[in-house]
């Protein structure tokens, strides 16, 4: 989906996730050791929903939702003990059932290093509505290859507009219709995972889509480069247009 285009429609995303080695992690003296936080998360929850979920090493999360909602914040890990805390956003142009458009929400479970994730997650809306689910998710190895600038540079088709990441991860886009320009920078958190940091930005914006000029949107990006060509980019932000945050979720092929 073209960035500029799902920025004037709906947007979506965020993730957690943990976890490092052996089925019952590591032990120091009879205790269990904290275990990494850091993954790539695929799975479903209680309700049948596909659930994408991306932690990096330091703990920043983003909890993605098919059906369009998006978590950002941040987890910890105790041990195997798992919890979470992010702000979950609904859609542009969308609302929550009660009205509302944000919530905040907690969660707390269990994980087993590079292997599985299962929580429990509470939400309570800005207009105090209160929901419960649960979730089970497995690890994707690909959150184990390295990031590289060198590898995620390059050209990539934005729905017929060509999204430019050059040798030193500088970000651009133009669009032809209108006129937009995209500009942000990707960066490496920790060489040994496949997890980026992005920042972008929204200028030169023309009729309907002039609301956009001036927002700026952070998040993650992560390359699949393991499946057969072209490559995959995703990338998940999130941002506030007039004052409302929402989220983008921009799924890309190299050209």
């Amino acid at each position: 989906m073209r960035f500029l285009t799902a920025l004037t429609l709906l947007l979506v995303i965020t993730l957690v996730g943990c976890l490092h080695d052996e089925d019952d992690g590591p032990t120091l003296l009879g205790s269990l050791v904290d275990q990494a936080i850091g993954g790539i998360w695929e799975g479903t929850d209680s309700d049948g929903t596909a659930i994408i979920a991306l932690t990096t090493e330091s703990g920043r999360l983003h909890w993605i939702a098919e059906t369009g909602e998006q978590g950002f914040g941040t987890g910890s890990v105790i041990g195997s003990a798992v919890t979470f805390n992010y702000t979950l956003v609904a859609e542009l142009g969308f609302t929550f059932p009660d009205g509302s458009t944000s919530a905040t929400c907690t969660g707390s479970g269990t994980i087993q290093q590079r292997q599985t994730l299962a929580v429990t997650v509470n939400c309570t809306t800005t207009l105090g509505t209160t929901s419960s689910s649960s979730a089970s998710l497995n690890y994707n190895a690909i959150y184990d290859l390295d990031s590289v600038l060198s590898v995620i540079a390059g050209n990539y088709d934005d729905d017929g507009v060509v999204f430019n990441i050059n040798a030193n991860g500088v970000i651009f886009e133009q669009d032809p219709t209108t006129s937009c320009v995209l500009n942000g920078q990707i960066t490496i958190i920790d060489s040994n995972f496949n997890a980026y940091d992005v920042s972008l930005s929204v200028s030169n914006c023309t009729g309907a889509e002039a609301i956009l000029n001036g927002s700026t949107f952070t998040g993650l990006a992560v390359l699949d480069s393991t499946a057969p060509p072209p490559d995959e980019l995703v990338i998940a932000v999130t941002g506030a247009v007039s004052g409302v945050t929402f989220a983008v979720i921009l799924s890309i092929n190299r050209i």
